[in-house]
């Protein structure tokens, strides 16, 4: 039965437009650890841009089934009452539509569970990933037709952080919520040293960032920054550089590493091998930006966010192959373990490590979905398809498809040791467009091996635990925020159902079916 509505409820295109934040085109150097500058991030407010606010009258949904992503455990035939963005009530279902102003959904056998959480996400732009005024609102509204209804920004800036604190980011029902943000990457351009590590994490402090991010220094400074971090109570976060010992950052309280290392910093623990690896990153040579004109060095920086791996050096890929060849089992659950005891999460953002990997697959370059992609940013990551096609050899395919493999094993080992995980797609990255990168990144936890209640928990209480919020997120109880997705299935049945939206309360406020469609022609850049 289709869902009814009850009593008026308005269109998106009648609600206030509020501001959303602009980040001009800039890059960081995150692989060979040189940052370029930002610069200054401007105020947009127009068509498109992300829509206020909160709901102005009561919403009911009635006869739904609650699904509790802790246990996977349903409740049928339930009314939930909301008001104020927050759920008042939850009762069973039946009885007449109530009088007045409130509005009534009859969503009949539809499934209700919390809003996903996309956390590790880069839609605001920050200062490591390219992207206009206009896209920052069109993917905020693209992640909330796809049932995202708040996000980890994982790039930040000084300016950024400056924003938030002047109010650029209040509360909006036609947005997911900012959930958590930092400044500045670290990488070897701002903490090269472990003075200068330690420096820019007081920093950073001291201008209300929520975490520490990391991409690239030495371990002297690596460790430095992690300790002032967790001196000061921030969350130290990110990816492992190589020639930091995965053990030790664990020990030393890393919250949560992002995308499985990247490259070879986690699983190079997982092999018989490990100390012979290790010494030949020791010896190798820190990489230097070549010697070429700035705008030029600008254009290189921006393929290498895009997609790394295309210019990834033989010798390492070599050593990919020398850890799929010598993988012990016995090794990565004792790496699991120390997770375990250490509390270091994992986010393991497969749809981007897959997206990497095959950079030039057809699936990926003929995708639908690219029409919400801006054709500078489309012609962008062809140009690195092209580049790909040329430097990877079909050898080096070989090895990273196999490589790619391990990574999906290595998931499914965390899951079955009791390794917290969360759910995030790197949406900022090569073929990956907000909103759907996060259901590709179901696909991929699926085909892992993982079930369909554990991929729900990746992007509902698992995030909202991460986060120390779930007193106010992750479930749909009383008290609660009413940020909801309505499925057309049980995603505990079945990892497809998380595709299945029926409707989405952001805030309390209720999209239909058809406005998460409208939200979606609107987001369209480049129609094909």
């Amino acid at each position: 039965m289709d869902t009814m509505i009850y009593s008026h409820r308005s269109s998106a295109k009648d609600r206030k437009c509020s501001c959303a934040v602009r980040a001009p085109r800039a890059f960081v150097r995150t692989m060979l650890g040189a940052v370029a500058a930002t610069a200054s991030l401007l105020v947009f407010c127009g068509p498109g841009a992300a829509q206020s606010t909160s709901a102005s009258a009561q919403l009911i949904l009635d006869r739904v089934i609650i699904v509790d992503p802790r246990d996977g455990k349903l409740t049928r035939n339930a009314r939930i009452t909301i008001d104020g963005g927050k759920i008042i009530e939850i009762s069973p279902a039946g009885g007449p539509a109530p009088a007045g102003s409130a509005r009534f959904v009859d969503a009949h056998d539809k499934y209700v569970g919390p809003g996903y959480l996309d956390m590790h996400a880069h839609p605001l732009a920050g200062d490591s990933h390219p992207l206009d005024a206009a896209d920052s609102s069109a993917n905020l509204s693209l992640m909330l037709a796809n049932g995202i209804t708040g996000f980890r920004q994982m790039s930040g800036s000084p300016e950024l952080l400056q924003k938030r604190r002047n109010g650029a980011f209040q509360p909006s029902a036609e947005a997911p919520a900012v959930l958590a943000m930092p400044g500045s990457i670290l990488t070897g351009a701002n903490a090269a040293t472990p003075e200068a590590a330690v420096a820019e994490v007081q920093r950073q402090k001291s201008s209300g960032a929520d975490f520490i991010k990391v991409v690239d220094v030495g371990p002297q400074a690596f460790f430095a920054a992690e300790d002032e971090a967790k001196r000061l109570g921030l969350p130290f976060v990110g990816h492992l550089p190589p020639s930091v010992d995965v053990v030790q950052a664990s020990e030393h309280g890393m919250k949560s590493i992002e995308h499985l290392g990247p490259r070879d910093s986690v699983l190079i623990a997982c092999s018989t091998e490990e100390a012979a690896l290790r010494e030949q990153i020791r010896q190798t040579p820190a990489r230097k930006p070549p010697p070429l004109p700035p705008e030029v060095l600008a254009k290189l920086w921006e393929k290498i966010i895009v997609n790394p791996v295309v210019f990834i050096e033989p010798s390492e890929i070599m050593r990919y192959r020398r850890i799929i060849d010598a993988y012990s089992e016995e090794k990565c659950r004792q790496l699991a373990a120390r997770f375990v005891t250490d509390g270091t999460w994992q986010t393991p953002t497969l749809i981007r490590l897959r997206t990497m990997t095959f950079g030039d697959a057809s699936n990926y370059r003929n995708d639908p979905n690219l029409r919400y992609v801006p054709a500078e940013t489309r012609q962008l990551w062809e140009d690195v398809a092209q580049e790909y096609s040329k430097r990877i050899s079909p050898a080096a395919v070989a090895t990273l498809s196999a490589y790619y493999e391990l990574q999906l094993k290595l998931v499914k080992l965390f899951q079955e040791t009791g390794v917290k995980m969360m759910a995030g797609d790197d949406y900022g990255g090569q073929w990956l467009v907000p909103g759907f990168g996060l259901h590709q990144e179901f696909d991929q936890l699926e085909k892992s091996g993982l079930s369909p209640l554990t991929v729900l928990q990746m992007t509902t209480i698992n995030g909202a635990e991460f986060l120390g919020r779930t007193a106010t997120m992750g479930s749909v109880e009383s008290g609660k925020d009413a940020d909801l997705v309505l499925l057309d299935g049980d995603p505990v049945e079945s990892v497809q159902n998380l595709h299945r939206i029926s409707a989405v309360v952001r805030a309390g406020s209720y999209f239909s079916r058809d406005d998460l469609d409208q939200l979606k022609a609107k987001a369209v850049r480049t129609p094909r």
